[in-house]
């Protein structure tokens, strides 16, 4: 989607500039080189993502080692001094390993997910950290046959409704397994949603706001034209 944007950006460039053909070619070509950039680091992450997935299904520490990722990816999303530490590229490495082994000494991460982040450092690919993680979640799901829904409910939802979710998801969709992302919206006054899909491309509207909204698409379509 980024690397979209920034193509539409230099399509106008091109057609609206009334500026000289070498700064139309000078903009055009600024605009490239950041698509690639863009590109690259996708590129980079998957690479990485995709090798230490790998690594971990082969030694049998996968389910721990995607539990690891998941955790630094909420804890990066959360402390914003934190992430900018690690990804700031002039920042001490020795630091940054110390810090990543405190991190994870405390929080009794795998040990291959404590040499994979320090690898990250040692490579300079830390700053992407955040998009590795979410790689990794994706290539986890792939190789693991698990479907991930967000749900969101107007009060939060408790372990068993939860479970009953996941149960009538699999049976939905097939899936091996079923990971829930809940979210609260109070606006929907009661009821769920759930998104599940490729690109969460499938939605279940139970919701008493999405049903509401549909008796009034209803009466609209119904009333008598002026």
């Amino acid at each position: 989607m980024r690397v979209v944007g920034r193509t539409q950006t230099c399509m106008r460039v091109k057609t609206l500039s009334p500026l000289s053909s070498s700064t139309s070619r000078r903009a055009l070509s600024s605009c490239s080189r950041r698509r690639n950039t863009v590109m690259k680091a996708d590129q980079v992450a998957t690479q990485y993502a995709t090798a230490f997935v790998n690594l971990a299904k082969d030694k049998n520490v996968l389910d721990d080692v995607r539990s690891d990722m998941d955790s630094v990816s909420n804890l990066l999303k959360s402390d914003a001094k934190l992430a900018g530490f690690l990804t700031n590229p002039v920042a001490d490495a020795g630091k940054k390993k110390s810090l990543i082994n405190a991190i994870a000494e405390e929080a009794g991460f795998n040990a291959f997910s404590t040499n994979f982040l320090c690898l990250l450092v040692d490579k300079q690919r830390i700053d992407g950290v955040t998009d590795i993680c979410d790689s990794f979640e994706n290539i986890y799901c792939e190789v693991t046959d698990t479907e991930v829904a967000t749900v969101t409910s107007a009060a939060a939802l408790d372990n068993d409704q939860q479970f009953e979710i996941a149960k009538k998801l699999q049976k939905l969709t097939g899936a091996k397994n079923i990971k829930l992302k809940p979210k609260v919206d109070d606006s929907l006054i009661s009821g769920i949603i759930i998104q599940y899909g490729k690109g969460g491309s499938k939605l279940l509207d139970m919701s008493a706001k999405g049903q509401l909204a549909n008796i009034e698409a209803q009466l609209m379509s119904n009333a008598p034209s002026a």
